[in-house]
């Protein structure tokens, strides 16, 4: 497992570009910004472990949007 990040987001996010952008491709690219939370997996997953990042409060918004409610606690920094 990769410990947390204390001084930067451990989110990623698209780059922008898709197919239909002439010269570049489609990367996934890690957030810069300074995180605010600590987001913790509540249940264990197949190994037996559960998983924890830090996310700033921009990236905590779309992964409450994107995830299943309850798979994951918060706690502030």
């Amino acid at each position: 497992m990769i410990p947390i990040d204390k001084e930067r987001c451990q989110a990623e996010k698209p780059n922008g570009q898709s197919f239909m952008t002439l010269g570049g491709g489609h990367k996934m690219i890690r957030c810069e910004n300074k995180p605010t939370v600590i987001a913790a997996e509540t249940n264990a997953g197949s190994d037996g472990l559960k998983g924890s990042m830090t996310m700033c409060d921009d990236c905590l918004k779309v992964a409450k949007k994107q995830l299943p409610k309850g798979f994951f606690d918060i706690v502030r920094m």
